[in-house]
């Protein structure tokens, strides 16, 4: 009589316990792979990556990338088959990151020539046509999903956060999105399996036969229990390795303040080395459950999947080797981020200036781009209102950001279609459920000066533009007394240009979706960065040229406090009151605790 599988929650216990056993053989050898994979990623992968990115848009005439500015000119050829080198150069070191975690788990028995043989088989396997499908996987399905192996070079890749953002503000486009992602993930559960197969068996379609193997509930359902698991300790231990690396800081503070700041940097070093050894564990324990499922799924159905002999392993080796050499440089590691971190430290507690302004006004107060909204920001206290004008069909302008009236009107109508006179007419309203009517420009403009709030007004492209927009522009504000007390910037570097051209005492910046590689060439006064790209090394780098820095559209709390610490020009922000009161927050401290806090939170973002 067959014995039965068995039940989903007796599975994820298997799996579970197996994946614990197996982090446990790797010991001190995983640790060390862990501490060499990362260095090498960091230290040579992404320099060489970024060296040859850079390469790249300098080929197609640019210096950093500008997607308003790309040409598709002599250079383009080039610059798409550097890229095509990067991605194949990235996905083949990733491929390689994932394999070694494999062999050592599955085979931890293996000597340094047979763990390096078995890494080599799997890397000419790599150039092979048939791997081809595995970089859709792993750059893209495991990243937005964040499901399964994670690596430092696939970390950056997700859904920008004013795509969601946008998305988020209408019922029908966010319920799309949110049955998007579920299915996306659905589907990478099945496809989880992959890189194991592809590691372990010499299947030549790995994608195919995860799928085929976990097919079914009570197939796929513990392998997700079982992640959520590792997840959800992982995360508990990462509380707990922030609140010890605070404690004695803290102490420190109410104690012995002078001694509170290089307690904190040694903190904070000792912190992102066991920080990146955690991480590597949880990848690694992930990995294990995804391995035991294929050899579970072996031995039960033999005539589906056969699992590679096992090399042959060395002799015994001896345990304090490893683990001396761990410990060393994990000591070293952390000495050296230490020292790093005295400044950051120092940098992350100057007492933040960053403008705060209210994206569109303040939506807990009234719809986006109406007085109402206006009114609310200024309540709040916000420094500036970020505002959008568009052209109408008769030449005029509004105040709008959406080119399609659906989403705050419900009407089916474009702004190119309707004049000043129909659409200041127009009702809008918001998820919140407050309503007002669509301003014209001036009225905008004009309410502003009244109550004494400025604004960064964006020019948008809207599909009536004239050849003149921006002259006009110039001309109704100059007529309304306004255009010297705000402030102007444009995703359209063609608007910009023209408006430093028209006058060159303005200030204006250039708007980047995407940002990357260096600066862009642009005669503007600052640059306005989505927070995706936002990096650290753009901010020094803008500042280092003249330019001023600010960043859109912030509305999570660590990325606030991140650019409040990083001091950044301006956060433009959905919420502008909780962005005030981190700022308000800071500018009164006496510690450094909560700066430690921050920089913590920071190293776990990109770790």
């Amino acid at each position: 009589m067959a014995r039965s599988a068995p039940g989903v929650f007796a599975e994820t216990r298997v799996l579970c316990a197996e994946a614990w056993r197996l982090v446990r053989q790797g010991g001190a050898r995983l640790a060390g792979l862990i501490l060499l994979t990362q260095l090498v990623l960091l230290l040579i992968a992404l320099p060489l990556i970024s060296w040859v990115f850079r390469e790249a848009l300098r080929a197609n005439g640019m210096v950093g990338l500008d997607l308003g500015k790309l040409s598709l000119g002599q250079g383009f050829p080039l610059t798409m088959t550097m890229i095509a080198i990067i991605v194949a150069v990235a996905f083949w070191v990733i491929a390689l990151q994932f394999t070694a975690l494999v062999v050592l788990l599955r085979w931890p028995g293996l000597g340094a020539r047979q763990f390096l043989r078995e890494i080599g088989r799997v890397a000419r396997r790599l150039f092979r046509p048939g791997s081809i499908p595995l970089i859709g996987y792993l750059f893209v399905l495991v990243p937005l999903t964040g499901f399964g192996f994670t690596s430092v070079l696939t970390r950056g890749i997700a859904i920008p956060s004013f795509v969601s953002g946008e998305l988020a503000k209408s019922p029908t486009s966010e319920a799309v999105f949110a049955a998007v992602l579920l299915v996306l993930a659905w589907v990478n559960i099945r496809l989880a399996l992959t890189v194991p197969v592809f590691v372990l068996t010499s299947s030549r379609r790995p994608l195919r036969t995860s799928w085929r193997l976990t097919r079914g509930p009570r197939a796929w359902l513990p392998i997700a229990l079982a992640i959520t698991v590792v997840t959800l300790v992982a995360g508990a231990l990462g509380v707990g390795l922030l609140v010890t690396a605070v404690v004695p800081t803290a102490l420190a503070d109410a104690a012995l303040p002078a001694a509170a700041p290089p307690v904190a940097a040694i903190s904070l070093g000792a912190a992102q080395v066991v920080g990146l050894l955690l991480s590597g564990f949880a990848t690694a324990a992930v990995a294990g459950v995804l391995i035991t499922r294929v050899r579970r799924a072996a031995q039960a159905h033999p005539d589906r999947i056969t699992l590679l002999s096992a090399p042959l392993a060395s002799a015994p080796r001896t345990r304090r080797g490893p683990r001396l050499a761990v410990l060393l440089t994990s000591l070293g590691l952390a000495a050296v981020l230490s020292v790093a971190g005295w400044d950051t430290l120092h940098r992350l507690a100057e007492a933040p200036t960053t403008l705060v302004l209210a994206h569109r006004g303040f939506s807990d107060g009234g719809v986006e781009n109406t007085l109402s909204g206006l009114d609310a920001a200024a309540t709040a206290g916000a420094d500036l209102v970020e505002m959008d004008v568009m052209q109408t069909a008769d030449g005029q302008f509004v105040a709008m950001h959406d080119a399609q009236l659906s989403r705050l009107a419900g009407r089916d109508v474009a702004v190119k279609d309707l004049t000043l006179a129909e659409i200041t007419a127009i009702s809008v309203h918001d998820r919140a459920g407050h309503e007002d009517r669509i301003p014209s420009f001036a009225e905008y403009v004009t309410h502003a000066e009244q109550i004494g709030m400025p604004l960064l007004i964006e020019i948008k492209l809207g599909g009536a533009d004239t050849a003149d927009h921006v002259d006009r522009l110039v001309a109704e504000l100059e007529s309304l007394d306004a255009l010297d007390s705000n402030i102007y910037h444009s995703l359209d570097a063609g608007s910009v240009e023209r408006l430093k051209t028209l006058r060159p005492d303005l200030t204006v910046g250039y708007t980047m979706a995407f940002a990357g590689g260096g600066l862009p060439d642009t005669i503007a006064d600052f640059i306005v960065v989505e927070q995706w790209t936002a990096s650290d090394a753009m901010q020094r780098a803008a500042w280092d040229a003249g330019l001023g820095f600010m960043v859109w559209t912030v509305n999570d709390v660590p990325g606030t406090r991140e650019h409040l610490r990083r001091g950044t020009d301006g956060i433009i922000t959905d919420h502008p009151d909780q962005a005030l009161a981190a700022r308000t927050e800071m500018q009164g401290e006496t510690g450094v605790s909560d700066v430690l806090v921050d920089a913590l939170a920071r190293f776990v973002t990109v770790m």
